[in-house]
């Protein structure tokens, strides 16, 4: 019931008290306005103490509603200080996590490595050129039988100048942001991480992204064990159609 209606319940409580007693004086009883003051102090004890009690319950319902509409704005102002606070987290998280791409982007454009040629020759390969590379050097020594570890110990030897590594740590940072800075304590949830993890995957350059997995598969960094071993990104990899064990 609204207050309006509490407050009419009220008037027509007032006026069916009084009505009561003028009709049970005045027909059922045929009585005068009495003119003694003792009378008019019953009346107004007849008129105090069934009004009383009745408005008095009124006025505690009323009360018991002011303070669950007093609740419920309160609830609503939390919710909205709450989505206020989580909006602000998202913008400034996203200001870092684009600067972070960025970052990325500037790093892979400088990725370059020295790599035997036809005649066994040093040639410097860069960027996209050097990935296809070293892929096409796994490749050949999937085909020859060689093993995971012989493939990290290549690895790791022409990567005298960490910038494999330096790769695979700049996509794990990323990795790391948005778990760390997408919290459910803050207020986000595995769906919005999802959305992030998806966006640095589409953001990734192609030839970058394979490099990383490349990296996870057989590099033993903490880096690439810390993107291993987050599933909800595993999980976006895994629906992207990418793998863990590309080569």
């Amino acid at each position: 019931m609204k207050i309006r209606g509490y407050i009419l319940s009220a008037i027509v409580l007032i006026f069916a008290v009084y009505l009561i007693y003028f009709v049970n004086i005045f027909i059922g009883v045929s009585g005068d306005v009495s003119k003694d003051t003792s009378a008019w102090g019953q009346f107004g004890d007849y008129t105090g103490g069934v009004l009383n009690p009745l408005l008095s319950f009124i006025t505690i319902v009323l009360l018991i509603k002011s303070l669950t509409l007093q609740y419920e704005a309160n609830s609503n102002l939390k919710k909205e200080i709450r989505i206020s606070e989580k909006t602000e987290k998202l913008r400034s998280f996203e200001v870092l996590f684009f600067n972070l791409l960025d970052a990325q982007k500037g790093l892979f454009e400088s990725f370059k490595i020295n790599m035997p040629d036809e005649n066994n020759n040093p040639e410097l390969l860069t960027g996209t050129k050097a990935v296809i590379a070293l892929e096409e050097v796994i490749e050949s020594m999937k085909e020859s039988g060689k093993s995971n570890q012989e493939i990290t110990d290549y690895l790791d030897k022409l990567d005298e100048h960490d910038q494999i590594f330096g790769i695979s740590r700049a996509f794990y940072i990323l990795v790391m942001v948005v778990n760390e800075k997408l919290k459910d304590t803050d207020g986000f949830s595995s769906g919005d991480r999802s959305v992030h993890y998806k966006t640095l995957v589409n953001f990734t350059d192609f030839a970058q992204l394979r490099l990383v997995m490349m990296c996870v598969q057989f590099m033993d960094y903490e880096s690439t064990k810390y993107i291993r071993s987050t599933h909800e990104f595993t999980d976006v990899v895994t629906m992207l159609g990418l793998s863990y064990e590309m080569y």
